[in-house]
Formats: structure tokens, C-alpha cells, sequence
């Protein structure tokens, strides 16, 4: 299964490992243990589906490292945002 955002690519929604659980004293799930791409995976989904200003500042915050983080794996030329935007129809 996939998750689609909005630059057309396809999220994966499959686990690539079990999450472990964690528990308390008592015997309650009071975490979960995920895979870093499992993560990864999660944060791509709230970061499509979720209303940005109800996420917690945390989330926010690893939201927007991991898309800087890609941003800069990325390869090619820099451009100006002003230039994007116009060729989106956005800038007016």
C-alpha cells in the first residue's frame, strides 16, 4: 500500500521492520520502537495527511529537518524560490 503526496510520488506505508513495544510495570504499551525508515515513513504520512498546526512542535520540527535533509542530498543547480513560484503559477 502507498500513500500519494502532493508531488505525485508514492509513499510507502509498509513497515520495513515489526515495531517493537515498549512496557511499564504494569504490563501497558507505553511506546513503540520503529526503524529509522519506518520513521522516516511516518513522518512522510503525517507531514501529507495532518493538519500542520494541530501536530506538536517536535513533530513539526522533524518534519522539517528531514525534508532540509533531503534537500540537500538533492544534486543539480540551485534556483530562486521566486523563480519556482512563478513557473508554478504561485508567485502573482
Amino acid at each position: 500500500m502507498a500513500v500519494r503526496d502532493s508531488h505525485s510520488m508514492a509513499i510507502p506505508t509498509e513497515l520495513n521492520y515489526p515495531p517493537r513495544m515498549i512496557y511499564d510495570e504494569q504490563g501497558e504499551i507505553v511506546g513503540t520502537i520503529l526503524s529509522y525508515a519506518d520513521y522516516q515513513t511516518f513522518l512522510r504520512v503525517l507531514a501529507k495527511n495532518a493538519d500542520w498546526e494541530t501536530l506538536p512542535r517536535y513533530l513539526q520540527d522533524a518534519i522539517d529537518n528531514m525534508l532540509a535533509d533531503e534537500a540537500e542530498a538533492e544534486s543539480g543547480e540551485a534556483r530562486p524560490l521566486r523563480e519556482l513560484l512563478a513557473e508554478s503559477g504561485e508567485l502573482a
